[in-house]
């Protein structure tokens, strides 16, 4: 690796995003938002067994539903997107808007890392996951009730190992279609 991208790396984690996020492509979003990607779980829930699922919290660890997550960077404690957050964004909005997704409903769910106490890191997810629905809507035109914010601050990280690692911060779109 070379030193510029070593000495970005170092700048971007002290700065507390990923620099040179790795950004995922509408086509790759869309594939793993597919129903088909639903696993068993899923396929074999009754309408009893759905009924009572509150799409707008937590869902069940039990349930595997078609899901992405997705790196998308915010400036430090906030919900202001960066420029590599609204690129991110760019993507994910046109696999939204791709007609194999039209007229299903996604939970956008944001994640913290375990930097501060849980109180503050619930909050902040929430209004990440809000800044993100609102920059979707208001930038291109994704349909509201397409998508469900929720927050999960740090009771849900990538690396249960380490809760500051940089991968526990991120926003992860489920698809929620294989509920209704």
């Amino acid at each position: 690796m070379s030193f510029t991208k070593v000495f970005l790396l170092a700048v971007g984690f002290a700065l507390g995003s990923p620099a040179l996020a790795q950004q995922q492509s509408s086509a790759a979003i869309i594939d793993a938002l597919m129903v088909e990607k639903a696993g068993p779980t899923v396929r074999s829930m009754n309408s009893i067994a759905k009924r009572g699922i509150d799409v707008s919290g937590p869902l069940p660890p039990m349930i595997d539903l078609p899901s992405i997550s997705l790196t998308v960077n915010f400036e430090l404690g906030s919900d202001k997107l960066t420029t590599d957050g609204m690129i991110a964004l760019r993507s994910l909005a046109k696999a939204l808007l791709d007609t194999r997704l039209k007229g299903m409903v996604f939970q956008v769910a944001g994640h913290t890392d375990g930097r501060g106490d849980a109180a503050y890191n619930q909050g902040l997810s929430e209004r990440r996951a809000m800044r993100v629905v609102n920059h979707l809507v208001t930038h291109y035109e994704v349909p509201r009730t397409q998508m469900i914010p929720v927050g999960h601050g740090f009771s849900r990280p990538m690396d249960p190992g380490d809760l500051l690692n940089p991968l526990n911060r991120r926003v992860e779109i489920i698809n929620l279609e294989p509920l209704s």
